[in-house]
């Protein structure tokens, strides 16, 4: 797996993503790529929300207002130019930060676009003129025709993204919507998508405040200025279209302004509709405190390198509970004792100082590896003695290659001396030396002794668990 890793913020508009991007920026000494499609463009400052100069002063950014809208500028052109710019930047950094609100752009740089046939360019210019003289009804029309599908899912209130599905389903005569979720080649890094979350009134009342700001900053002007290029692509923005009908006589100004917030708290609304498909986005509050961020990262960063099911083993007394939790508060995966899945029958027998024999065990054994394959997608750690390789084959069924064990070692005298310390404790001498004749150390496991105190053996564990391998 690459060492190199893409952490993208993404989130609704008017949500912050600006602010955590730098912070994560500033956390790792790396910089910042815009995934936000408006903001490219030079003359549209104000009405895209561009980050301030002093917000650009703590975090090197990139793909800021480096265009003109004038300058034809595509999801793939930034695809190419993220991707060759991340190259350049790995040979430094080994995380870049992804910050923008156009899904479509953050998917383009970490999973790479659908590929489409050519287009001929007199089709383009056929549909861009029917925009400009009948609006974008009769386009929509065509599209429910030759792609209902995408009909149904698209924004059909952009008309780029109508154009462009319709000169590829006439230019191949099939639908666009039979071009999308193609395999694709997968990218040389790693990636963690971090979602801002908030209720959806905050966000709404968020919108509504920045809309009021932005016309006291002098969006007005700043859309008068490029009032007389309203066709070009880039100017079907939210915050622009509504002006130009302003300008145009369509409505005044008031009505202007709150078509702006209403046309915003729907894309906001898209926008969570499209994030929201993605499962392997990891949420966090809008109110979460910077501390509290970075650790969660930090965890989600580790777990990426490491499998997901990690079994705690050793004989008893060695402290598996004990280091099982400590990993669990490091990792973010849940903790699970095994202790507390045996049968009462197993219970019974080994308060009596009697050895389980390996029928007792093996519906123990199926009851964790089941619980194990439950908590795939989120990890987990389990304690549990997991003395033999057939043990270990049961616990590892189905998931060997997401599967390590944490072998915990110490003389026998050492761990007497530990469970005699204990209170309550049902493990005769005879019992354990049982356990240490049974057991039989796998060759695959990462070996820590418990001679160290706790947290200096859950230090020493995470750092083989980010090397480990499986033979």
């Amino acid at each position: 797996m690459s060492n190199k890793t893409v952490i993208a913020v993404v989130g609704p508009t008017a949500i912050g993503k600006t602010k955590m991007a730098i912070t994560l920026a500033r956390h790792f000494n790396t910089e910042i790529l815009s995934a936000d499609s408006r903001q490219f463009f030079k003359e549209m400052e104000i009405g895209t929300a561009v980050p301030s100069k002093e917000e650009l002063k703590q975090a090197p950014h990139h793909f800021i207002q480096h265009k003109s809208i004038h300058e034809p500028y595509s999801v793939g052109d930034f695809e190419r130019d993220a991707l060759e710019l991340l190259g350049k930047l790995f040979q430094q950094k080994d995380i870049v930060i992804l910050v923008g609100g156009s899904g479509l752009y953050v998917d383009a740089v970490l999973y790479g676009l659908d590929s489409f046939p050519d287009v001929q360019p007199e089709i383009r210019a056929k549909l861009n003129r029917e925009l400009e003289q009948d609006g974008i009804g009769g386009l929509q029309q065509q599209l429910k025709k030759l792609d209902p599908t995408y009909y149904d899912k698209v924004d059909l209130e952009n008309p780029h993204r109508i154009i462009r599905a319709l000169e590829v389903c006439i230019s191949s005569g099939k639908p666009y919507s039979s071009f999308l979720n193609q395999p694709k080649n997968k990218r040389p890094f790693n990636h963690l998508i971090v979602g801002i979350d908030a209720d959806r009134q905050l966000i709404y009342d968020r919108i509504n405040q920045r809309v009021d700001l932005m016309m006291k900053a002098g969006l007005l002007d700043e859309a008068k200025n490029i009032y007389s290029y309203q066709n070009l692509n880039a100017l079907q923005t939210v915050g622009y279209r509504e002006l130009f009908e302003y300008f145009s006589g369509k409505r005044d100004l008031a009505s202007a302004i709150e078509e702006i917030k209403k046309n915003t708290r729907r894309f906001a609304k898209r926008q969570l509709t499209w994030y929201r498909k993605n499962k392997g986005i990891h949420w966090v509050p809008f109110s979460i405190e910077k501390t509290t961020l970075i650790k969660q990262v930090e965890n989600k960063l580790i777990q990426m390198e490491i499998p997901k099911i990690i079994y705690v083993m050793g004989v008893s007394g060695t402290g598996k509970s004990t280091i099982g939790k400590l990993l669990s508060e490091q990792l973010g995966y849940p903790y699970f004792d095994g202790d507390d899945y045996h049968p009462e029958v197993n219970v019974t027998k080994m308060a009596s100082g009697t050895a389980l024999n390996d029928d007792d065990r093996q519906g123990w054994l199926e009851k964790l590896n089941t619980l194990a394959l439950k908590n795939l997608d989120t990890g987990a750690i389990i304690a549990c003695s997991a003395l033999k390789e057939k043990y270990r084959e049961t616990l590892r069924k189905e998931i060997a290659e997401q599967t390590v064990f944490i072998h915990l070692t110490g003389s026998f005298e050492l761990i007497k001396q530990r469970l005699d310390a204990r209170k309550g404790h049902f493990m005769s001498a005879a019992l354990l030396q049982s356990q240490f004749d049974t057991l039989e150390p796998p060759s695959y496991e990462i070996e820590v002794s418990i001679a160290n105190e706790p947290q200096a053996i859950c230090q020493e564990i995470l750092a083989k668990l980010k090397t480990w391998k499986l033979p």
